[in-house]
């Protein structure tokens, strides 16, 4: 008699009852008879437990074993709880109801169409008797009884919300009386309702915080129930992230991902520490958590999460290094995830590889085997999870995206080790397949995803004229909410190609308006959007170029302004002459390395100049001309003017569904021409027809002569001449 023999609550076994608060001695009462109480009434304190247990032994709650609630369970229909509670009516205790209402959602959860049974259930006049008697009686319901009569109407979704205001006073009352494991319960009936106070939910928030033994499902729902609630849910999940940490070993597959996606709701704010902290859980004991603890599914959740953190939060962008530490946790994953691919469903697929793609380097067979999960079933995605899958496609065919060798096994942990694969991606069947879908569901779009589908048909350099238009109408209508940086990206995109101005004139304002809060990568795509679109207005290239530093444009980032800084001298040479060329100095280098990337192949140059020699021509080939890259340039005695030689392939420099030529591919004619050069455009496939090359390509050298160059083609009488299928 001397210890608690059981475990109940926060109670361990073998404790002594001397240590033992009222409170816990009294709920161990309630399970193990007046056992505890003889033992206690040799304390000085028998007198007032003596008094509490014959209060609550008046009103049954410790009966032992509550033989009320035995027999309700042991009802096998509906009609038979409603029965008994009609019988014992007056006889029930605040307990005996909960378990009544409990045993009545059991029942309607066993007919095969549930949502009929619970229509039948609500309509019945004797369970209308029952809820009454609920609101008559609220007062007798205490501590131990309202969480459980919360959570039974939360479970049947009794959506009542004027009951729940009517609880809401009396479960702040009893808020400190109430255990560990009912404040779930109440979170999660509130949340659930979308019903309570601002008071509420602060002393949920304090209530939770004083207390201390919580189990691991506990600390499971309270996360996922203040992920979603109406007040105080950033300062319920730090303030709880250490609760969490300490229960991660503890945690069910199960648990851990409705935790991580609890955070994920606000990544911004979880502290490093706690990230640190579930990174060192998952790679312990060699990884075997990830290895074989997990399913796909679970490890998805993971990488989403940790993804959110390095993308969103700031103590990820303060400190680079933390976001390594989650390396060996993605490569790992990588292994378990190519071999469990086909158990994803396509939004697990699509998450998946978001997640993946946030890394410097992407598994080459993991991204290949995801993208064949989404491809034939990406209509049953959202447009939020669809977009970031396009996107992702657009930056993998066009090379912006480095992958690293998963087909072979490797023991690397960290992405400075891993085998590169420099082989393209060239898959874009489902940026084509996905333009009808998009069109169909442009309406509901909202202007982050419509960011990105711009972005993604952008880069890869495909979709219809029909699928640009409707792009560009709804660009126009959401141009006031677009933040800064997002309008720079769709008009970097739209110049890209070349859908006029319209954008552009309507986007003006806006941007003037922003200035402050634009990044300096978005005022060089800015500018090289306007200077793409000839819309030329040198009061707004100042004042975007008055924000800029050069140090600042010295990022391979900043590239493309180095073109738009060529054009602005062009035709205004007198504005900040000294200013610009600063500039050209940072950004002409990166510039120069993206022109040879994107120069004509070594074949198609050798070609080209080995005709030209049959023709008696003097050719250089990959000659630079202020950072652009001439593919081969002319310059023989009997010429009056150079001749610049382009070779065009889709694509590099072709849109891949239109063949029009691209914004970038525009500027560069016009800056030759401009300083002048002739320029004469070979399309490959034209030239793989021609069977005499040598005589038509110096016949096309000798028309180009007649092109107006310098400062008689800068002027507007030059615009819409065409000259060998290109509009200038």
């Amino acid at each position: 008699s001397q210890s608690v023999a059981v475990e109940r609550g926060s109670v361990k076994p073998g404790t002594p009852w001397r240590e033992c608060s009222m409170l816990q001695l009294l709920r161990l009462g309630q399970a193990d008879g007046v056992s505890i109480f003889r033992s206690a009434a040799a304390s000085r304190s028998a007198c007032v437990l003596k008094s509490l247990h014959r209060r609550l032994s008046s009103q049954g709650s410790f009966q032992q074993g509550n033989p009320r609630e035995e027999e309700i369970r042991r009802l096998r229909t509906t009609k038979d709880v409603l029965a008994y509670f009609l019988a014992q009516r007056d006889k029930l205790i605040p307990a005996d109801v909960c378990c009544i209402l409990e045993a009545l959602w059991s029942r309607s959860q066993e007919h095969e169409d549930i949502k009929a049974a619970k229509k039948q259930l609500f309509n019945d006049a004797d369970f209308m008797a029952i809820m009454k008697d609920v609101l008559f009686k609220l007062d007798r319901y205490s501590a131990p009884e309202l969480p459980r009569l919360l959570g039974a109407l939360f479970d049947m979704r009794w959506n009542d919300r004027q009951l729940f205001k009517i609880v809401e006073p009396m479960v702040i009352q009893h808020l400190p009386s109430m255990d560990c494991g009912s404040l779930p319960l109440v979170a999660h009936s509130f949340v659930g309702i979308r019903c309570g106070s601002r008071l509420l939910f602060n002393e949920l928030v304090h209530r939770c915080f004083q207390s201390e033994h919580f189990t691991p499902e506990g600390v499971a729902s309270l996360t996922a129930a203040f992920a979603k609630a109406p007040h105080k849910p950033k300062t319920f999940l730090i303030g709880f992230a250490p609760v969490v940490s300490q229960h991660l070993p503890s945690f069910t597959a199960d648990q851990l991902q409705r935790v991580l996606l609890a955070y994920s709701e606000w990544p911004a704010e979880i502290p490093a520490e706690f990230m640190e902290q579930l990174a060192h859980f998952l790679v312990q004991d060699n990884a075997q958590m990830i290895r074989t603890g997990l399913p796909a599914q679970q490890l998805v959740t993971i990488l989403r999460f940790l993804a959110l953190w390095s993308a969103r939060a700031k103590a990820a962008r303060e400190d680079p290094g933390a976001r390594r530490a989650f390396e060996p946790i993605y490569i790992l994953c990588a292994k378990t995830l190519v071999a469990a691919c086909d158990e994803l469903t396509t939004e697990e697929s699509s998450q998946a590889m978001w997640a993946y793609c946030k890394m410097k380097l992407v598994p080459k067979v993991l991204f290949q085997r995801l993208y064949s999960n989404i491809l034939p079933s990406f209509q049953q995605l959202s447009l939020p999870s669809l977009a970031p899958c396009l996107l992702n496609t657009a930056r993998a065919a066009s090379g912006q995206m480095q992958f690293w060798d998963d087909a072979h096994p490797t023991e690397a942990i960290t992405t400075r080790d891993l085998p590169r694969d420099y082989t393209l991606f060239e898959d874009r069947r489902l940026l084509l397949a996905a333009e009808t879908h998009i069109v169909r569901c442009m309406g509901d779009i909202a202007p982050r995803d419509l960011t990105a589908v711009v972005q993604a048909y952008s880069l890869a350099h495909v979709g219809s004229p029909g699928l640009f238009s409707v792009l560009q109408r709804a660009a126009m209508e959401q141009c006031r909410q677009l933040p800064a940086e997002q309008l720079s990206s769709q008009l970097s995109s739209f110049a890209m190609l070349r859908l006029g101005p319209s954008f552009a004139r309507e986007a003006q304002i806006d941007i003037l308006d922003r200035l402050a809060q634009l990044p300096v990568t978005a005022v060089c795509d800015i500018l090289w959007a306007f200077c793409v679109l000839r819309h030329r207005d040198p009061h707004f290239f100042k004042a975007l170029l008055g924000i800029l530093s050069p140090g600042s444009v010295a990022n391979r980032r900043c590239a493309w302004l180095c073109p738009a800084l060529l054009e602005i001298r062009t035709h205004f040479p007198d504005m900040d002459p000294e200013g610009l060329d600063r500039y050209m100095g940072y950004v002409q280098p990166d510039f120069r390395h993206v022109q040879l990337r994107q120069a004509a192949p070594e074949s198609a140059r050798k070609s080209l100049r080995s005709c030209l020699e049959q023709a008696g021509l003097q050719c250089t080939e990959l000659v630079e001309v202020d950072g652009y890259i001439v593919d081969v340039l002319v310059e023989s005695g009997d010429l009056e003017k150079p001749v610049a030689i382009q070779y065009h392939s889709a694509p590099r420099t072709l849109h891949l569904s239109t063949g029009e030529p691209l914004g970038g591919t525009m500027m560069k004619q016009r800056y030759l021409r401009a300083r002048g050069f002739c320029v004469v455009n070979i399309l490959d496939k034209s030239w793989e027809e021609l069977d005499e090359r040598a005589e038509d390509l110096l016949q096309q050298v000798r028309q180009a002569q007649k092109q107006p160059t310098g400062r008689s083609f800068v002027g507007p009488a030059a615009k819409g001449r065409k000259c060998f299928g290109f509009f200038f």
